[in-house]
């Protein structure tokens, strides 16, 4: 390819010379001359002369060579010289020596009677010709070259880009605009914008004014139906930057835009599987259970009380789902007001209410589109929503408030709430068929009271992130505190273990059980969470939780005592009696071969 690519570079400026030459030829028909190319090989290329019969002999194809030894050079430059033959001499002149542009050697010989003054003007105008010649060629070829370069940049974007002068006509549209209108590139130039667009005449009417027209959701007529697209317009001037000549349509599909605004609004799921604790069997079983129905497209309903982890269980089961690479979008349905929360889930249109931003604005459903949806506190919806809500989550699509157009949606639903819908239900809070339509797959995250087998790995890891954050050295964690932080019922679970880890290295490891239990005796009187079940008998006492946290620990350290004993903040002899009384083995036990 490369040796093809060099022979039709050469054939080309071959081509340009015989052009020159060929001009300068038919003028000079009444003089006698000879002009000859000779290229790098030294072989004669082209050759002309106002003589049919001459003994110089330069026919096209032959060896420079033998007709060069026969001159002799006036200079040093070897730019002038005479040729002598046997009946007769000639003056020649070099017009061009062989360079990059132009790879030919061009030489003018005439009769000896006509002297060089000639020759070096004939000379000039035959050089000069020939460097305007492949000049215009050159900046022909990089204009070309240029806009290949164009093409290929336009091309390798993620958007569609349109230009269109100023009568409305298309002038370039890159391969995306023509794929997502639908129409091949040579059929769309020949369309007026305002067919593609109708509301070209409000855009232009901006853009010559001074106006900005940026990220706008516009209609746009495809073949495939009217689809709406985010469309920036920006402003072509001529080269003064006087006077507009021109417009350039950028367009993005709305879903892109979305997925852009969640990710740089923090609307993206975080946390994964992996960042759940789960030692207990309790955990185990439901982050199993949570794994194998999370790329599941039906809707999930988690019941837990506050604090559990609600929202890192949702946006684990995002993260693995096919869904992963789309939005992931949260709204606390308690959380906003009553007049609010209606636009924030489905948004609204121009002209919805006074102040409505101008092209309306898109809802969390729309935002979540291809992704997850998650509805926290959905306990807290009010009865006249909850319609709106079952109607939109049964039909796919949803309605903007303001507006009347069905825009369809695909939202996988995961809602949350901390009260006992069952009972909401009967005492008519809560719409029984959307309890049905959110309950397809059931999920009840345990309370802390119900999994203390995880607190020791909990409190760890909070040690480690609290001190990070504070900037501070984690505190030992004495045994003693450990046994405090086991008998504590944990009623605010997660959340308030966290806070009290963050107290806990804020104080250096001085934290005031006697105020904790004072609060949660409390909180027994006058808490109204709700408890969906009783706590399992089969979770064990806090002797048995002691026993596996001793085992645990002996694992972790390859049975080192001395390491064993520092960890749990007890001293070495205390381990060994607890050992003793747990009866559990400080060595480790070897297979049986």
């Amino acid at each position: 390819m490369p040796e093809q690519n060099q022979n039709n570079n050469q054939q080309s400026s071959l081509q340009l010379l015989q052009q020159v030459l060929d001009d300068f030829a038919g003028s000079m028909k009444d003089t006698f001359f000879y002009i000859v190319a000779v290229d790098k090989q030294n072989l004669i290329v082209a050759s002309y002369s106002s003589q049919k019969n001459s003994d110089l002999a330069l026919l096209k194809g032959k060896n420079w060579n033998h007709f060069e030894q026969k001159i002799v050079w006036n200079d040093t430059k070897r730019h002038k010289g005479i040729v002598t033959t046997i009946s007769s001499a000639y003056n020649i002149i070099n017009c061009h020596h062989q360079d990059y542009e132009v790879p030919y050697s061009v030489y003018l010989i005439s009769s000896i009677d006509i002297d060089f003054p000639w020759l070096n003007f004939a000379s000039a105008a035959i050089e000069k010709a020939i460097h305007a010649e492949f000049h215009d060629a050159s900046m022909q070829q990089k204009m070309e070259d240029t806009n290949q370069y164009t093409f290929a940049m336009m091309n390798a974007l993620r958007v569609g880009i349109f230009s269109v002068n100023t009568n409305g006509e298309i002038l370039y549209a890159n391969d995306l605009a023509c794929r997502w209108i639908n129409i091949r590139r040579r059929e769309l130039l020949k369309i007026p914008i305002d067919k593609i667009i109708n509301q070209w005449k409000t855009i232009y009417k901006i853009i010559s004014s001074g106006d900005k027209y940026v990220n706008e959701e516009v209609p746009v007529n495809t073949s495939d139906g009217i689809v709406k697209y985010n469309i920036t317009v920006s402003p072509i001037l001529n080269q003064a930057q006087s006077r507009l000549i021109g417009l350039v349509f950028t367009m993005r599909k709305l879903e892109n835009v979305y997925n852009l605004i969640n990710k740089y609004t923090g609307m993206q799921a975080h946390y994964t599987f992996n960042d759940i604790i789960a030692k207990s069997q309790v955990m185990r079983k439901l982050v199993d259970y949570a794994q194998n129905i999370a790329d599941s497209p039906s809707t999930v309903l988690i019941e837990a009380e506050s604090g559990t982890g609600k929202e890192v269980f949702a946006q684990s089961m995002h993260n693995a789902s096919s869904r992963k690479d789309h939005g992931f979008v949260a709204i606390n349905c308690g959380a906003i007001s009553e007049n609010l929360i209606e636009t924030e889930l489905f948004g609204y249109d121009t002209g919805a209410f006074t102040g409505a931003k101008k092209g309306g604005h898109p809802g969390k459903f729309e935002l979540a589109n291809g992704g997850t949806l998650f509805l926290d506190e959905i306990g807290d919806m009010k009865p006249e929503l909850q319609v709106k809500l079952l109607r939109a989550i049964q039909e796919n699509a949803i309605t903007r408030v303001g507006g009347n157009k069905n825009i369809p949606v695909d939202v996988r639903i995961i809602a949350a709430t901390n009260k006992n819908l069952k009972k909401e239900v009967e005492e008519g809070r809560f719409r029984l068929d959307l309890y049905y339509r959110l309950s397809v797959i059931p999920l009840r995250i345990p309370s802390l009271r119900e999994r203390m087998e995880d607190l020791p790995s909990l409190i760890r890891f909070f040690l480690s992130k609290k001190s990070v954050h504070l900037q501070k050295e984690a505190p030992a964690l004495k045994y003693s505190t450990l046994q405090q932080f086991l008998n504590y019922d944990w009623p605010g679970n997660i959340r308030e273990l966290e806070n009290a880890i963050e107290q806990y290295v804020n104080l250096d490891g001085n934290i005031e059980f006697d105020q904790l239990t004072l609060k949660q005796k409390k909180a027994k009187k006058t808490d109204s969470i709700v408890r969906t079940e009783s706590v399992p008998s089969q979770l064990g006492t806090v002797k048995d939780i002691e026993r596996q946290l001793i085992i645990n620990t002996l694992i972790h350290f390859n049975y080192n005592v001395t390491k064993s004993a520092e960890s749990l903040g007890i001293s070495r002899n205390t381990l060994y009696l607890k050992a003793k009384a747990y009866d559990i083995p400080l060595i480790k036990e070897r297979p049986i071969l």
